[in-house]
């Protein structure tokens, strides 16, 4: 024998078609879904060159090799998916006994090494010449031996036996803990081992309606010489039988082995490569071989798709505020709730995070989609009851069509994602399908996310200060900080642009606390110079507001700083407090108990409710500049300034009016009794230097 034959080296290929056996000789093998490979995979995911098979020598010695499995070709392509071996992403590997190659969800192979040295060869019938010596003493064991009762099935058989038979049948190790059952070609059993009768104790009488032997008659003449390999379920065990048809001897002989344990281990392994652990939704490895499989199939039909990217608004509150836990419940009651809004052949996904995407294989029109984004918006309204928790929860939807926002996986996702961000920019809880003018604008939202990156770093941001005037006593009675960036290739950039970027990026917390210690070093510099003692606003974003370290973050900065806690006066929005009104009233409780100031800004475009001035810690209103604006022409909004002074008095507040710009509506405010203004009448935003300045002369 050929020291190269020494090992066989099989790969059990498993895919849409069939489950089948190949015997490595060759020194390389291609493997994909083409045609014109060594090993095609019938799976429409795998790539048409998914990986390519090497003959590798492990040592000199010529009958000591392996294979190596590599992903894509050997010019350096890749594959689309990857190679998933052993539950592992690989570009190449070894293979060893046993291995398991994923390479769509149902395409796998798997690797086994088999000595042809043993006496037992699953794919050659043994030579009874090489059983020469032992003869004597084989038939001696069986004959004498009366309590043996596996090896012969019939008695009266054994005498007419020829000799090669006898030896055959002697050969086969009655103490292996693997079945082996041998049945002519006529049905009738004429062996079992000993694990054989334990493992199947009715198949005597079973005969070949029993599942080992069921249909293996059926298959003499199409496979006869060769191996047959199928798996057989057995009660809650499954059992690999290799089949070998064996002409010459009349005879079929059965090798059996227990997978139960390994069937297991593969379904968890694919399961771990194609599923969200927490939801069980299909994970985005899943989604995108669906996805590239529903695109094949539109462009073949001409079928109209549609994909969805969803999101859950506020999520991260949840999470911080109430534990992982509850957030982990939450995710997997949201799942539950959207896999119910979609279609039997929908595919819903777990993207990343508190991120889910919906792919739709098949629509009639664009209007399918609107229904369904509708759906799931309301289906959302009703409160997710966790832990005794009522959370009421909305998503954000970005969607793209196929083909006019893409023709391929990459970039009908992109779009998607594009049109989700600007479903998040009208404010949440909406859905937005993708136009072209998204993704310059994303492009330049990206550009500027990332010189943000570097304006922290680099520290390139300033801090400009609005002067409030108090008019009675004709005295500054405040300094607004205002945020401002400027770039040597941008210029100043817009507050109304860079604020909202900075809302929806990971740099909120840092710059919001370069903010607040900046505002306050520079008050207490002011302080050191002996200048007059006055509070210094902070504008708190909503995204700010609500997080749940806020609190402890104004205090560090107060102690860090040394600034007396009066000095420091935070201004928040009423669309702020809205979305958790109890989170809210503890928040500025808790910051009140610090000390510091807190201005309801904006005052007069939201709700204005007196319930609010009555239950929240408020020291200040602000006029919204909008009704300041329209003061000389709308007498409705000077009736409406009018009663907020009236009211921020009842409540013994300060009320300041934003935006005042001409004497005109100097004048008319303080007719209606307004003691502070804020605005270009009186004094832009300053630079530290002028704002120093402006407070030494005043």
């Amino acid at each position: 024998m050929n020291s190269l034959s020494s090992f066989r080296h099989i790969l059990v290929i498993e895919d849409q078609k069939a489950r089948r056996i190949v015997a490595l000789e060759e020194a390389s093998y291609s493997v994909g879904r083409e045609a014109s490979n060594d090993i095609v995979i019938y799976e429409q995911v795998v790539s048409r060159r998914h990986a390519t098979i090497v003959r590798v020598r492990l040592t000199p010695r010529l009958d000591n090799y392996s294979y190596r499995i590599i992903d894509g070709d050997l010019e350096g392509n890749r594959s689309t998916n990857g190679l998933l071996v052993n539950g592992k992403l690989k570009e190449s590997h070894n293979l060893k006994h046993g291995d398991t190659v994923i390479l769509g969800p149902k395409a796998k192979v798997s690797y086994y090494i088999i000595s042809t040295a043993l006496e037992i060869d699953l794919f050659n019938p043994l030579d009874p010449g090489q059983l020469e010596e032992e003869e004597n003493a084989v038939l001696e064991t069986m004959i004498a031996d009366d309590n043996n009762k596996s090896t012969l099935i019939n008695e009266e058989s054994l005498q007419g036996r020829n000799r090669d038979d006898l030896i055959r049948l002697a050969s086969f190790p009655e103490l292996s803990p693997n079945p082996i059952i041998e049945m002519d070609f006529a049905g009738n059993l004429t062996y079992l081992n000993p694990a054989a009768g334990i493992k199947f104790k009715t198949i005597t009488q079973d005969k070949l309606k029993h599942p080992i032997l069921s249909g293996l008659l059926s298959e003499v003449h199409n496979i006869q010489g060769n191996l047959l390999l199928r798996e057989v379920m057995i009660g809650a065990d499954i059992f690999e039988q290799y089949v070998h048809y064996l002409s010459e001897h009349q005879l079929i002989r059965s090798y059996l082995f227990d997978i139960t344990a390994r069937k297991q281990a593969e379904k968890n392994l694919e399961y771990q490569a194609f599923y969200d652990s927490l939801t069980d939704l299909p994970n985005r490895n899943y989604f995108d071989e669906k996805l590239e499989f529903a695109l094949v199939r539109a462009r073949k039909n001409r079928d109209l798709m549609a994909l969805f990217f969803l999101d859950l608004d506020s999520f991260k509150n949840i999470n911080d505020s109430l534990g992982h836990k509850i957030g982990d419940q939450l995710l997997q009651s949201f799942a539950r709730r959207l896999s119910c809004c979609v279609r039997n052949n929908d595919i819903v996904s777990r993207w990343v995070g508190d991120e889910f995407t919906l792919l739709l294989p098949k629509i009639n029109s664009p209007e399918d989609t609107i229904n369904l984004a509708q759906r799931i918006i309301e289906d959302l309204k009703k409160p997710f009851e966790i832990s005794g928790h009522k959370l009421y929860v909305k998503t954000s939807i970005g969607i793209a069509i196929y083909p006019q926002d893409g023709e391929d996986t990459e970039t009908l996702l992109k779009n998607a994602d594009a049109a989700l961000y600007r479903a998040k920019e009208r404010g949440r809880n909406h859905y937005r399908f993708y136009s072209s003018t998204m993704t310059s604008k994303a492009s330049l939202l990206l550009k500027l996310e990332n010189l943000l990156h570097e304006a922290l770093q680099e520290e390139t941001f300033s801090l400009h200060y609005q002067p409030q005037l108090n008019l009675s006593r004709n005295k500054i009675s405040g300094m607004e900080a205002l945020f401002r960036w400027y770039h040597p290739e941008l210029g100043h950039v817009s507050p109304a642009r860079l604020i909202p970027l900075i809302e929806n990026t990971d740099l909120i917390l840092p710059i919001s606390i370069w903010v607040l210690k900046t505002a306050c070093l520079q008050n207490k510099a002011w302080q050191k110079r002996g200048l007059p003692s006055i509070p210094i606003a902070v504008n708190l974003s909503t995204k700010q507001f609500q997080q749940p370290n806020l609190v402890d973050i104004v205090g560090q900065v107060l102690e860090d700083t040394s600034l007396e806690p009066h000095l420091l006066d935070l201004e928040i929005t009423e669309t702020s407090m809205i979305d958790d009104i109890d989170f809210a009233h503890e928040t500025l409780t808790n910051l009140r108990g610090l000390g510091v100031q807190i201005s309801l800004d904006d005052f007069g475009t939201g709700y204005s409710s007196l319930g609010y001035l009555q239950r929240f810690p408020i020291t200040t209103l602000k006029i919204d500049q909008s009704f300041i604006q329209t003061i000389e022409d709308n007498p409705r909004n000077t009736a409406i300034i009018s009663a907020i002074i009236a009211l921020g008095q009842s409540f013994d507040l300060r009320v300041i009016a934003e935006g005042v710009e001409t004497s005109q509506q100097l004048e008319l405010l303080q007719k209606l009794n307004c003691k502070e203004i804020q605005g270009f009448w009186f004094s832009c935003p300053l630079k530290p230097t002028d704002a120093t300045a402006l407070l030494s002369q005043v």
